[in-house]
């Protein structure tokens, strides 16, 4: 992949074996083009710009939805998510630090109750829900590779600032723990994902019949996953 400026700005530019010339807008408001290996850039650059009314649509679509979701708190009272659902913090000073679920309450236990401290701790917990999550869901997918003649499926977790998840064809997944604040379907969504780029790297053709195969669904879920709070 590579980058390219064009009149809408700087544009991943990915080549695969598809006929056609795909554009899509990110969440962060860059464009991501899947184009054919033979497309020249004067061509790609003109497919740009007859798009360029849509691809602002969608950035300020995805601005919208950043101005409307608050920065997180955490103090007793702020809301964070888990698989979808909302819960509410409940924070106390203990001397052992502690994080449990309780009903639609998050109980943190911290020897202090600054953001800070309780912010480290809560992405600890996400940290090991996420671990969880992922490996048992990963579970069916490894069978399917196997069957399939494909490497293992192994997961790593990974902060990605920009990306719900990357995998090499050697089987290494690293997935965003962040993921699991999102709706089981989501999650689902992005693992089906990535499960689809061991047997084709690239966003080509097959790596689409691939996943609509496998979820006929996976458009609505992506918006889905791209407008969820979390």
């Amino acid at each position: 992949m590579e980058i390219i400026t064009t009149t809408i700005g700087r544009c991943f530019l990915e080549r695969s074996g598809r006929r056609t010339l795909a554009i899509s807008v990110l969440p962060n408001g860059m464009v991501e083009v899947v184009a054919p290996l033979n497309a020249g850039i004067p061509e790609i650059w003109e497919k740009i710009a007859k798009r360029s009314g849509w691809i602002f649509r969608q950035r300020r679509h995805f601005l919208a939805l950043q101005a409307e979701r608050p920065e997180r708190r955490y103090c007793t009272g702020a809301t964070h998510r888990y698989l979808g659902r909302q819960y509410r913090l409940k924070v106390s000073v203990t001397d052992k630090p502690v994080v449990k679920m309780r009903g639609a309450y998050l109980h943190i236990g911290s020897r202090s109750a600054s953001s800070m401290a309780v912010a480290s701790l809560l992405s600890g917990w996400i940290r090991e829900r996420a671990k969880e999550q992922f490996e048992r869901r990963l579970g069916k997918w490894r069978t399917w590779c196997a069957k399939r003649g494909l490497p293992e499926p192994k997961l790593r977790l990974l902060d990605m600032p920009k990306r719900w998840g990357s995998t090499h064809t050697n089987g290494r997944m690293f997935l965003n723990p962040e993921l699991v604040r999102a709706p089981s379907p989501c999650i689902d969504y992005v693992m089906m994902h990535e499960v689809c780029h061991i047997k084709h790297p690239r966003h080509d053709s097959g790596f689409y019949a691939e996943l609509q195969k496998l979820c006929p669904t996976w458009k609505a879920i992506k918006r889905r996953l791209e407008m969820s709070e979390l």
